[in-house]
């Protein structure tokens, strides 16, 4: 699990709270009768991360309805998304300039950012080799006949349902998987 620190360190919560919002967010009510005491339960409906939903009857114990609220939602997503380092805005600057001197589509630039990022993250393909693999990528007429739109080579989703990045459906990693012997060697040269 990944843990963006510096969301963390500025959100007031401490380490333990992680355990009873990813708690929350599962809806284990079991788990919190037993465990989440009074002053927590203040304090994350002081910071606004909680609600409830109607409880069935009033005999419910009242953590039985309770919920992330929309806040309470976000912070949880961002805790879990890896902050977008310097080396992917070069990556994703330098592509962007090649893409709008060829004439074709950038798309979202924010989007393509975190999809920079969450490949270096998954296929463990950073700085350097990176660049060496879309630059290769952009190289290849044959991919750059079907990739319009800069934003769609690093991930497009399959559906409307699919929200998290999947590398297996990324265009640069295929092309990356169809000549992977080549890249590790290049890699290694440098």
């Amino acid at each position: 699990m990944y843990i963006n620190l510096s969301v963390f360190l500025s959100s007031k919560l401490e380490p333990s709270d992680l355990l009873f919002l990813a708690t929350i967010n599962q809806t284990h009510t079991d788990w919190l009768i037993e465990n989440l005491n009074e002053d927590r339960y203040k304090r994350f409906e002081a910071l606004s991360l909680l609600k409830h939903i109607k409880q069935k009857s009033k005999k419910e114990h009242q953590y039985v309805s309770l919920r992330l609220s929309d806040e309470g939602k976000n912070l949880l997503s961002e805790l879990e998304e890896a902050e977008v380092e310097e080396q992917d805005k070069k990556v994703g600057e330098w592509l962007i300039n090649h893409y709008k001197q060829i004439g074709k589509q950038v798309g979202n630039s924010k989007r393509l950012f975190r999809h920079i990022r969450d490949f270096r993250i998954k296929s463990g393909i950073e700085k350097n080799n990176l660049i060496r693999v879309c630059l290769d990528f952009i190289s290849d007429e044959d991919n750059m006949l079907y990739n319009n739109v800069l934003e769609f080579a690093f991930y497009k989703p399959l559906s409307a349902f699919q929200t998290r990045f999947q590398l297996e459906d990324s265009r640069i990693y295929k092309h990356y998987l169809k000549k992977e012997e080549y890249f590790k060697s290049i890699f290694e040269e440098y």
